[in-house]
């Protein structure tokens, strides 16, 4: 019987939409990969289909689980992911610059993506420990100083992609814990102002900064204007602008993107870091805003879902969720950019996309605490 109350309790929607957006990833990894000479990229969609069948078991393991006894031994799994962290730092091994990698036979995972589930369980335990100082500034600072710990740890490989998720992630674990909005205000408007010196120091004084390899402080600077060395660190940018923007309004069709078969988008990156552009050259407009719409519903799901939580840990996990996935498909700003510009076609997405929409390990863990609020109010 209890079991059928939870089947019943599972939110059907956000479940249906994840599965889609999953469909989706492997159809266009395969799209973006079917005429690569190399093995490992002719296999991509392969390997993505065995995440996401791996990713709906965790699922659906998630959905029977109880998430108080997960958030509970929250201090346990934040300790394991710390020690994931320092080891990737001695065995790990690199890949595009960054020690973030770790292998094990065959399969190899990054410890960041690991961190960010313990975060979240460590993080939620602390909230729920903090709850009779919900509302006070303290609180605020306590989570800043405990998501600082794997922050640093992970700029140290460095990955500066998965260690821009926390700050999000701790705004919707707080807003959900019932913070003062006023007090969030303070850490956002401090990262307002990191954004804007690191614009005003690299993108426009051209400076590099120190901790910082040059390939990424390039990355800042064409983050910022794609157009300042479009031969170079631009290059890729601008191809996947151009693809989006010639799938025109309804694309090219399936397989039929110019940009991608003739190689203008680097086959190593344009199935993972560029799978947007893929998807805008050969579905258009019309695909392109379908996509953002389903990612938008199942992001509007998981707020629904947090808000009929019965309990603080339910409404933390939802919050927490909803930070991160919103993060990985928001955090490059070409796309909105190009999206405010031309409406007509010129979207622009990078791994954003990519991080939740085409990992589907992530979307199965992720996704698999959902319905677990939702069954405490059924």
């Amino acid at each position: 019987m209890a079991k059928n109350r939870k089947w019943r309790g599972l939110h059907w929607p956000s479940f249906f939409l994840m599965v889609g957006l999953c469909t989706v990833g492997i159809m266009v990894i395969y799209s973006a990969t079917h005429t690569s000479e190399a093995a490992d990229l002719k296999n991509a969609a392969v390997q993505q289909g065995a995440w996401v069948g791996l990713g709906l078991v965790c699922f659906f393991a998630l959905t029977f689980l109880d998430y108080h006894r997960w958030v509970a031994q929250g201090w346990f799994w934040f300790g394991g992911g710390l020690c994931l962290l320092l080891l990737v730092l001695v065995f790990g091994r690199e890949v595009n610059g960054a020690k973030s990698w770790i292998r094990l036979g065959p399969v190899g995972f990054q410890p960041a993506e690991v961190m960010k589930l313990a975060f979240l369980a460590g993080a939620s335990a602390l909230l729920v420990a903090l709850r009779e100082k919900a509302e006070k500034f303290s609180t605020v600072l306590a989570l800043g100083g405990f998501a600082l710990i794997p922050v640093l740890l992970i700029l140290k490989q460095p990955d500066l992609g998965s260690a821009a998720v926390f700050m999000p992630m701790c705004f919707g674990l707080l807003l959900a814990g019932g913070t003062r909005l006023r007090y969030l205000l303070v850490p956002a408007g401090l990262g307002l102002v990191c954004v804007l010196a690191i614009y005003v120091y690299v993108g426009y004084l051209g400076k590099e900064l120190p901790f910082l390899k040059t390939y990424q402080n390039n990355r800042i600077r064409t983050f910022f204007d794609p157009n300042l060395d479009p031969l170079g660190a631009g290059w890729t940018i601008r191809q996947s602008i151009i693809a989006i923007g010639s799938g025109g309004f309804s694309g090219k069709g399936y397989l039929r993107g110019d940009q991608n078969l003739y190689g203008f988008l680097p086959k190593n990156i344009a199935y993972n870091d560029f799978i947007f552009s893929v998807l805008g050259e050969e579905l258009g407009f019309l695909g392109g805003a379908a996509l953002i719409l389903a990612e938008a519903g199942l992001l509007l799901s998981i707020a629904w879902i947090g808000s009929r939580a019965s309990d603080l840990e339910g409404r933390l996990l939802a919050g927490g969720v909803l930070g991160m996935l919103f993060t990985h498909d928001h955090r490059h700003s070409p796309a909105f950019r190009e999206l405010r510009r031309d409406l007509s076609g010129r979207l622009h997405g990078r791994d954003g996309f990519d991080a939740k929409r085409l990992d589907a390990k992530k979307a199965g863990l992720k996704s698999g605490l959902d319905p677990k609020p939702r069954s405490r109010t059924s």
